[in-house]
């Protein structure tokens, strides 16, 4: 539909609409870059930071973030997509990028691979990258379906858990690229079983360990349902001293379908069956159902007369502002010492 002035000018119309449009790009800039501003304290620990939060920096429905001087853009709102310049102009100017990619999940906010278009707007080179957080180095792809090898928002847990991981046997369920496993090792863990169902996320976390000249065992990578590894666990009385519980919330695999609403306080029961005493446990979910009251409940069930000795309540690192205020911003988490 066309707007129409008073002059009957369909041509001063469209630069009415371009100048509005412009206008709020220009009110858009100053957020951005207040937004950067808040964060500058992350850049003496780590490379590969969320500088865009959505709503929690009044910019709803845009994620942004910087591994080094590669760039990914979220979008969960088509207005975003009409600014994918200005956004490329911006990372190019005031982030110095190389690379930049825009996912557009604006068809929906799953994770769902098929529902997830990527544009690469600023191509200087791979989409691979190697970023580094707290002295450890881990390799990243900005290109590789949804996810980049690195969850951000467990930057603070992953150093806050695993320092307690010196001299302790680790298990790290659902292991991904084995970030929690690498800190593990990196913190003086004496052994670490990472498991997961993917061999390319087994096969990216070898390259994370290479990255950090950190040894392994024969079976530090395991490829195995989490749920099935947990199961086995417990019929072996295989024990561990310190156990990582980081589950999606809905997977299907083989015919099997994982649901943490559903799988959650089963995975805790076994998780504290395989616990060594003076043992610790991590639990956390991005489901925004499970809260950390649900998590304590559960795990009050789950440990049946095992006395739990503190919990602490963790969430999202600080660069992810207004955690818990969105749907693509949420984490639930218990540091829990039996």
């Amino acid at each position: 539909m066309s707007i129409w002035l008073m002059n009957g000018s369909k041509s001063s119309a469209n630069s009415f609409i371009l100048e509005a449009f412009l206008m709020m790009e220009h009110d858009i800039l100053p957020l951005l870059e207040s937004a950067i501003k808040k964060r500058e304290a992350l850049k003496g620990s780590t490379n590969a930071i969320r500088l865009v939060n959505g709503f929690g920096d009044g910019l709803e429905g845009l994620v942004l973030e910087q591994y080094g001087q590669h760039v990914l853009a979220q979008v969960f709102d088509e207005s975003w997509l009409k600014r994918q310049e200005m956004l490329a102009r911006f990372v190019r100017e005031e982030l110095l990028a190389e690379y930049f990619i825009i996912k557009d999940r604006t068809q929906s906010a799953s994770s769902k691979p098929d529902a997830i278009r990527s544009s690469v707007l600023m191509d200087g080179g791979s989409s691979k990258t190697i970023v580094e957080e707290n002295g450890i180095k881990f390799e990243v792809d900005l290109n590789d379906t949804l996810n980049t090898g690195l969850f951000l928002d467990m930057r603070s847990n992953r150093r806050h858990v695993t320092e307690r991981a010196k001299g302790r046997k680790v298990l790290n369920t659902f292991s991904y690229t084995c970030s929690f496993g690498v800190y593990a090792r990196a913190h003086g863990a004496v052994a670490v079983v990472n498991v997961d169902i993917s061999r390319k996320n087994l096969d990216r976390g070898r390259i994370n360990y290479e990255l950090n000249h950190l040894p392994s065992a024969e079976n530090e990578f395991i490829r195995a349902d989490a749920v099935q590894y947990l199961e086995r666990a417990v019929k072996k009385d295989n024990r561990f001293d310190m156990i990582i519980l980081d589950p999606p919330s809905f997977a299907r695999y083989e015919g099997e379908i994982f649901s943490v609403k559903k799988d959650m306080p089963r995975l805790l029961e076994m998780a504290i069956r395989v616990l060594n005493p003076e043992g610790i446990l991590f639990v956390a979910t991005n489901f925004t159902e499970m809260s950390h009251d649900h998590l304590e409940g559960m795990l009050e069930t789950a440990a049946g007369d095992r006395v739990i000795k503190k919990v602490e309540r963790l969430g999202q690192d600080v660069d992810f502002v207004g955690s818990g205020l969105m749907l693509e911003s949420y984490l639930a988490a218990l540091l829990v010492e039996l």
